[in-house]
């Protein structure tokens, strides 16, 4: 019966013992917090372990994330899955469209980004550059000749069409004054002519007649106008004209011209044709319903991929500018040490406890042994 005892009381006291020592070790994991002094003298094993070692431990878990969990090549990897892909595709477009359906102006839409007055900012932008862009072609071609404007080709073209526009003009003289009109026409002038030379008219009435005379000179215009050297005298008359215009320089041409006129009227021109206003106050979603399948078929899934190449291709250096090591550790180091106590313990509880249960268990374990060598060499 002593011997039973013996075992029972020293199985206790081995397992009260190994369990209280690994339930002290696992609370001195934590506490105390603080250094406990007596006088000068620092209690030994305080503050707890991980109160003395918070820094160093925040500084390694912070080289843990980086170098081992949250690495260029996990994001890599992670950006180039499918499901990912189809899923961030599905988020924007659902996003997208719901974003959509409340309605939204473009004018709205600028407002909300900081742009007060769009309407009135993009018609003075557009008149601005008008005017920037009309100053600058003037600047330019002003004072240039109209031969130094138009392209070789044009000019060359021109010259062939001489004779062409000559024998045109002569087709629609001759035409001309081959009909009653012209007739009358010639007769007219006679008249005119003649009248200003006071007797020289009443002469010729009276001898020739006024019919007869425009009977005779009008066969007289024909001829002249079919005469071979009357054409080639109006085709050096074109190319001399047509060689003179070529090196007058738009200044020269236009002298009237009124620039401010004409840039408020190239400026009203755009303005009534473009309709900023009217654009500005149609929502978004009716501006891109043309293309609004274009969007969610192509743009979409390309922007994604293009930010997921640039993420991909940049990811080591987004994680060193953001500085994620430095920002667990300061995380880590501001946690309370309540906290970060009742963080640990949530997940590592029942490990703890069978620690325990363990340290007990090996302590009765020993205890038995103990008590087997007492009763053997007792």
């Amino acid at each position: 019966m002593n011997s039973l005892f013996t075992i029972f009381f020293m199985v206790l006291i081995g397992a009260v013992i190994g369990g209280f020592t690994n339930f002290l070790a696992i609370r001195m994991l934590f506490h105390p917090y603080q250094p406990i002094y007596i006088g000068k003298w620092q209690l030994p094993f305080t503050p707890g372990l991980i109160p003395k070692r918070r820094n160093e431990l925040a500084d390694q878990i912070g080289k843990l994330v980086v170098n081992h969990l949250v690495t260029p090549e996990s994001i890599q990897r992670k950006l180039a899955e499918d499901t990912l892909k189809k899923e961030m595709e599905t988020l924007f477009r659902e996003k997208f469209n719901s974003w959509l359906d409340h309605g939204i102006t473009l004018e709205e839409f600028l407002i909300k980004l900081q742009l007060e007055d769009p309407v009135e900012k993009t018609n003075t932008f557009i008149n601005k550059k008008i005017e920037g862009q009309y100053n600058s072609l003037k600047e330019v071609y002003w004072n240039r000749s109209i031969g130094d404007l138009i392209p070789v080709e044009w000019s060359a073209q021109v010259e062939e069409k001489v004779p062409l526009v000559a024998d045109q003009i002569i087709n629609k003289a001759t035409d001309y004054f081959s009909s009653m009109e012209g007739k009358h026409k010639v007769k007219t002038m006679i008249e005119n002519f003649l009248k200003e030379r006071g007797k020289l008219w009443n002469l010729v009435q009276m001898f020739v007649g006024n019919d007869s005379l425009a009977d005779r000179f009008q066969p007289e215009i024909i001829k002249f106008l079919n005469n071979e050297g009357t054409k080639q005298m109006l085709v050096h008359v074109l190319e001399t004209e047509w060689t003179k215009l070529e090196s007058r320089s738009l200044q020269e041409l236009i002298p009237s011209w009124n620039d401010e006129k004409i840039l408020a009227n190239i400026q009203s021109w755009f303005a009534n044709t473009i309709q900023i206003e009217k654009v500005y106050h149609q929502s978004i979603a009716e501006l891109i319903a043309p293309i609004k399948d274009k969007i969610d078929e192509k743009f979409i899934p390309f922007l994604l991929e293009l930010g997921g190449k640039y993420l991909t291709k940049r990811s080591g250096e987004i994680i060193e500018r953001f500085q994620v090591e430095a920002i667990v550790r300061e995380q880590i180091e501001s946690f309370s040490l309540e906290r970060l106590e009742e963080l640990v313990l949530s997940i590592a509880k029942k490990e703890l406890v069978m620690i325990t249960y363990l340290g007990a268990i090996l302590g009765g374990a020993i205890g038995l042994i103990q008590a087997i060598i007492v009763l053997i060499t007792s």
